[in-house]
């Protein structure tokens, strides 16, 4: 299975992913996006997808990104070797919201991308990835799918570094996106655990118990 395909483009991938929204347009859908970029593998599907779930304020809102995240994490875990979308979610536009979150994500990302660099190239091998990885990508999209303050923008960072990670197959990207994952989805335990049992303001508690409150 092919995990990724380095890009060596001169433009900055922020540059680029602006570009493939420039010639799409506000009307584009998840369709036009995916045929523009499906050549570049899932890694360049997966930054754009969780750029929501980073955006500060976004919870709820990112949550339709999570699901088509988990779809994607799905796909490389059964060894797909290409992005699919069921056809409901091909049609469904997303060019201006799309832009809106990248717009505000656009400095972050030029500070990540000037970072990478093939690197421990191992970590991306289709055995380690597919087993190890792509389980926690899938339950980090699960968790930017559900709307809990702060895990989800925890868990959509480690979806981000890992898939700036696919894109120059740097395993120090995908290392971190991992310790991320983990601890995020160790929050997203305990913050379940926490509304169980105290409801809605579980969150709160769980808040208050963190900060020492």
């Amino acid at each position: 299975m092919e995990i990724s395909e380095p890009t060596h483009s001169k433009q900055t991938l922020s540059a680029e992913i602006l570009s493939v929204f420039e010639s799409l347009g506000d009307d584009a859908t998840m369709g036009d996006l995916v045929h523009s970029v499906q050549h570049k593998g899932f890694g360049f599907l997966l930054v754009i997808l969780s750029i929501p779930a980073v955006v500060p304020g976004t919870s709820g809102i990112a949550t339709p990104f999570g699901i088509l995240s988990a779809l994607l994490a799905a796909q490389i875990w059964l060894g797909r070797d290409e992005p699919w979308f069921p056809p409901k979610v091909l049609a469904r536009r997303v060019g201006g919201v799309l832009r809106k979150f990248l717009t505000i994500m656009a400095q972050t990302l030029e500070k990540f991308e000037r970072r990478l660099k093939p690197r421990f190239q191992n970590f991306y091998s289709p055995r380690v990835f597919r087993f190890l990885v792509a389980p926690l990508l899938f339950f980090c999209s699960v968790m930017v799918a559900i709307p809990l303050p702060g895990t989800n923008s925890v868990a959509g960072l480690a979806i981000l570094l890992i898939g700036l990670g696919m894109l120059e197959e740097d395993g120090l990207f995908g290392v971190a996106g991992s310790v991320i994952a983990s601890l995020g989805l160790a929050l997203g335990v305990v913050s379940i655990y926490y509304i169980s049992i105290y409801g809605l303001s579980g969150v709160d508690r769980l808040k208050m118990k963190m900060t020492g409150e």
